[in-house]
């Protein structure tokens, strides 16, 4: 089984420039370039949040008519930038939300032996993540069906600091998320949101942060960091789960990069803040 983990696409809707330097379109064709070329296609695609910059209906009818095609099942899940109600219109095939958790999009996929938990981490006007009690009542339910089972929960933000300044912003209800993660061990962390891979030890449990398939955080590991990013090589994680083993490559996505940056995360019409 290979799960192909997309991530902060950033895409717009209206042909302008994300950030006021980031041709997203282009990055989006260089990644569906690449998806077509691979000789082992991956079984699913899951997109960790911030699929559109500023959650544009057209950027979402974008994303349908460019990753239909590939036919393969994709999920995805609303990160700071998005617009649930607009993914739930336009995205609805890749969202299957369990309604005992509206408006927050959560659903699982059931597999044989492996089960994919997304998880929606956003509040409307906020950029930093979120764990309301809702929410938590649906995880730990869900986590109790098949208990013995290896369990990926993708999410959009990380609940760890990261070191990257800025962008480690509280996460609402923290501990109570550990608490919930500290009590089931089959359970791997697979996030977004940072535009690095990053990979960790928390609660416990494993947990890994995808790449942008745009553009990257600049790593400033000071206080002040985290709030400029780098046109580095885009990418993605690759999660391969074959006899009952589960590993994660980070993977590049091939284009004519430039590492021209540090830019600002700046552009007016960003409704909900001035970082990734």
């Amino acid at each position: 089984m290979r799960i192909l983990q997309l991530s902060d696409t950033h895409l717009r809707g209206d042909n302008k420039l994300s950030f006021r330097v980031v041709d997203t379109r282009r990055c989006l064709d260089a990644t569906l370039a690449h998806l077509k070329s691979m000789a082992q296609k991956p079984d699913i695609i899951v997109l960790s949040g911030d699929l559109a910059d500023s959650g544009d209906l057209n950027a979402y009818r974008i994303l349908v008519e460019s990753f239909t095609p590939l036919n393969i099942p994709i999920y995805a899940l609303p990160g700071n930038h998005d617009r649930r109600d607009r993914m739930q219109a336009e995205l609805k095939d890749w969202c299957p939300s369990d309604a005992n958790v509206a408006p927050h999009i959560c659903y699982t996929v059931e597999m044989d032996d492996l089960r994919l938990i997304v998880l929606d981490s956003t509040h409307p006007g906020s950029h930093s993540g979120h764990f309301f009690p809702a929410v938590e009542t649906w995880l730990t339910g869900e986590l109790r069906k098949r208990p013995q089972v290896q369990t990926m929960l993708f999410m959009h933000h990380p609940p760890f600091t990261t070191g990257l300044g800025v962008m480690d912003e509280p996460f609402e209800n923290q501990q109570k998320f550990a608490a919930v993660i500290a009590d089931n061990p089959q359970v791997r962390l697979c996030f977004g949101h940072m535009h690095r891979p990053i990979i960790t030890q928390w609660q416990g449990r494993l947990c890994v942060t995808a790449p942008s398939a745009a553009m990257q955080i600049d790593l400033d590991l000071s206080p002040g960091g985290g709030d400029t990013f780098v046109m580095e090589t885009p990418g993605y994680l690759l999660h391969h789960w074959e006899n009952q083993t589960l590993n994660t490559h980070v993977c590049q996505i091939p284009t004519n990069v430039t590492f021209d940056g540090p830019y600002p995360f700046a552009d007016s019409v960003n409704p909900v803040g001035s970082t990734s």
